[in-house]
């Protein structure tokens, strides 16, 4: 942006950021309140609206930003005793002591929790929201507390569904949807929500399915509509918790076994979840191991496999001679004069009938979605893809409401440490000693209607201390929003799935933020209920080997997984610090190799050694916060198209910008048949486009969006991966690989031969 538009735009914000806190003091200052053209002759800056529907637009803005920050704009009737009926218009007015913060006290431990919970989220809104939580409860905290710097939780959202679910759920409203399940059948939902919440690196929703009548859990990710709220309300159960219910959702064994034919040397990233063949029965093609991958269904098997592409393939039965005996629970066959040339198998490892027809099930999986995936890709070169200009919905309103908020909260912070240093202040504040000058001379311009300098805010910093007086009712703690608390609370729910944490600390600390809400329930919904200690998740041998050298300041040497580029690398890291994201811990140092800052998942360490004691890196210390994201710049940026199932991908790869486009029908469908939703065998339901007059309107049903990409062979993983719901439009050589990646891929491989 350029500098005078920068500076136009900071003009902009901090003239609306006092016009709000002008109309704040004054509906403080008069319990019987004001009426509308009251307030547009006594608060300044409504002068520039130029007409009547212009202020009123601005003053409905304004209301809704205070209420937003915790301050309940009433409206009471008129108290003129000489008005008529038709002239007596509502005044608007906020209550003394509507807005303070209950009595609530937290604990050092609290108080850490609190900050590590604060720090956790990778949603620009939620983040925003659960910091501005933590400002206001300041006044509450400990001054002994020490966030710990050796774990950190993240909290992502890249599912569109989340917050009108969530707010559905803090107002108790039902809410409809269009939903798939995991076979892809298709459903339209009535759902009165409960609460939502994360496990396994998934966005879950309970409540009561009215259709059903039954309690379900549904995946956010497999909403395929926007969500409607309605006007109906419900009231939930009281035992019902959601963190008891995420704390329920235990990992199950899986229960199938696949075999899977993986290239030599490559296929790191199947290998890793694999296991060798058992049994001699499957012999891989020259070229290729024979792995067995345990799964939980067909489907994650296929998937699996599609994503390693052309280095993965799914026999469909064992070598030739050991088929027929297997079935009948014999031995391999035998030649004349003894055992054949080949190993036997005896009867325990030989396949049987069950584990044929599973391999066959996958294969058959594995096809369709090749298939499917070859067929979304070949309707591509008729995607016209225009971008327009890029919108950035609610920034105006977003920079107003931050500006006010972190105007009130220097009164607070100011009124409990006046003659505080202005450069410490503003070290607190995260701002520069500048911008602190900029906000108090815009708090001293401010104050009680009139504005003689007797009811003005009173602020002096000359001496490099600050002092503020004559705004003794800004200065009062004000209690958390409901979306305040809920930001937090989420926060505090991902730490009572993080290994090694203390769930006693971080229940207490969830009562406390619902009580400074005044919201218990959403405490109770939210919180995993008390559980024995055998129930805690617990650290695994590794990352508590990783904590111990973070702990003891231990390098350690890694033998790492790059799953972008198939291979494992050595890498020896200074580590520091521990993260838990989306159901995966990371651990972040410093990589002597890179010779800078980065993060490795746990699950991806192939080893782990000590090698010696760690070094102190001046740029490790300086980082506030430990990020997992990617790059900002990676070498393959690339087009891609998504239909509604894929929709996700546009936040969870940090698209830098998307637009509804419009895909051409595969051959022998029409425009409509193509648009709508498909159930578990790709067939378009009939009538599925039709919706009731209150049901859920459809989202766009294609998206393309420029993501960028670490290698081509990630592009094409995905593309496989998620078959038939991902295409690459551009640039040409991106679509090429991934289409020599598509043709490479074999879904069905002849037995003994590649």
């Amino acid at each position: 942006m350029p500098p005078h538009v920068e500076d136009t735009a900071r003009r902009s914000t901090t003239a609306s950021a006092e016009r709000l806190l002008n109309l704040l003091i004054a509906l403080l200052d008069r319990e019987s309140g004001y009426t509308r053209e009251q307030l547009r002759a006594i608060v300044p800056g409504y002068d520039r609206a130029g007409n009547q529907d212009a202020f009123e637009r601005m003053f409905e803005r304004d209301k809704a930003h205070l209420r937003s920050l915790g301050y309940p704009v009433e409206e009471i009737p008129d108290d003129d005793p000489w008005a008529s009926d038709a002239q007596l218009t509502p005044r608007y007015r906020v209550p003394r002591g509507s807005y303070r913060l209950p009595q609530v006290r937290f604990s050092a431990e609290e108080s850490a929790v609190l900050a590590v919970a604060a720090d956790a989220w990778n949603d620009a809104a939620q983040d925003r929201l659960a910091r501005r939580a933590l400002d206001k409860l300041e006044p509450a905290l400990s001054t002994e507390a020490a966030p710990g710097k050796d774990l950190q939780p993240t909290v992502a959202v890249a599912d569109p569904a989340f917050e009108p679910l969530l707010s559905a759920v803090l107002a108790h409203r039902t809410v409809r949807f269009d939903y798939v399940d995991r076979t892809g059948a298709f459903t339209q939902r009535t759902v009165q929500p409960w609460g939502v919440g994360s496990r396994y690196g998934a966005w879950y929703l309970a409540g009561w399915d009215t259709d059903r009548n039954a309690e379900r859990t549904f995946r956010l990710s497999r909403i395929i509509s926007e969500v409607a709220v309605t006007r109906e309300t419900f009231d939930p159960p009281r035992n019902f918790s959601m963190g008891g219910r995420l704390a329920g959702m235990v990992r199950q064994r899986p229960h199938l076994r696949v075999i899977v034919f993986v290239r030599e040397g490559a296929g790191q990233l199947l290998r890793r979840i694999a296991a060798p063949a058992p049994s001699p029965a499957w012999r891989a093609p020259e070229g290729f191991d024979a792995v067995a991958l345990a799964v939980h269904d067909t489907e994650s098997a296929a998937e699996h496999v599609c994503a390693a592409g052309p280095d993965a393939r799914v026999p469909r039965e064992p070598a030739p001679g050991v088929r027929d005996d297997a079935a009948q629970g014999g031995s391999a066959p035998t030649t004349e004069g003894g055992p054949s040339a080949e190993s036997v198998s005896t009867s325990e490892d030989a396949p049987t009938a069950e584990d044929i027809a599973t391999q066959n099930a996958v294969a058959d999986a594995v096809a369709r979605r090749l298939r499917d995936a070859r067929a979304f890709q070949a309707r591509m070169p008729g995607v016209d893809v225009r971008w327009g200009k890029q919108r950035r919905h609610g920034a105006a309103k977003t920079s107003t409401e931050q500006h006010l908020a972190r105007l009130l909260h220097i009164v607070r912070h100011v009124y409990a440490h006046q003659g505080a240093e202005l450069e410490e202040t503003a070290r607190h504040f995260g701002i520069t000693d500048a911008e602190l000058v900029n906000d108090l001379q815009t708090l001293f311009v401010c104050g009680r209607p009139g504005h003689m300098p007797d009811q003005l805010i009173d602020a002096s910093w000359d001496d490099g201390h600050i002092y503020l007086g004559n705004a003794q009712e800004l200065s009062e703690p004000v209690r958390l929003t409901v979306p305040e608390a809920s930001a937090l609370l989420m926060g505090l729910q991902t730490l009572q799935a993080v290994p090694g944490g203390d769930s006693r600390v971080v229940r207490s600390a969830m009562q406390k933020v619902a009580t400074a809400a005044d919201a218990l329930p959403l405490a109770d919904a939210l919180a995993a209920p008390d559980a024995d200690a055998a129930a805690e998740p617990r650290d695994s041998e590794l990352v508590t080997r990783l904590r111990d050298a973070i702990k003891n300041g231990r390098r350690v040497r890694l033998q790492y997984l790059v799953a972008s580029r198939d291979e494992v690398t050595e890498r020896h890291v200074d580590p520091v610090r521990m993260i838990f994201s989306d159901g995966q811990q990371y651990v972040r140092g410093w990589c002597l190799q890179a010779n800078a800052p980065r993060t490795f998942r746990t699950d991806r360490i192939v080893g782990c050694e000590d090698a010696g004691e760690a070094e102190v890196h001046p740029r490790m210390e300086s980082e506030v916060r430990s990020s997992i994201q990617p790059a900002k710049r990676r070498p393959v940026q690339a087009v891609v198209v998504t239909d509604r199932r894929g929709r996700w991908i546009v936040e969870h790869y940090h698209a830098k910008r998307f637009v509804e486009v419009s895909v051409p029908p595969a051959p022998g469908e029409t425009e409509d048949s193509d648009a709508a939703p498909r159930d578990a065998n790709s067939q378009p339901i009939p009538g599925s486009r039709a919706r009731a007059a209150r049901g859920p309107r459809p989202l766009p049903e294609y998206v393309a969006a420029e993501v960028d990409f670490p290698t081509l062979d990630a592009l094409s993983s995905l593309v496989t991966r998620h078959a038939g719901h991902v295409g690459v439009v551009s640039p040409p050589e991106a679509v090429a690989a991934v289409e020599q990646w598509l043709n490479s891929s074999c879904p069905e491989p002849t037995p003994g031969r590649p």
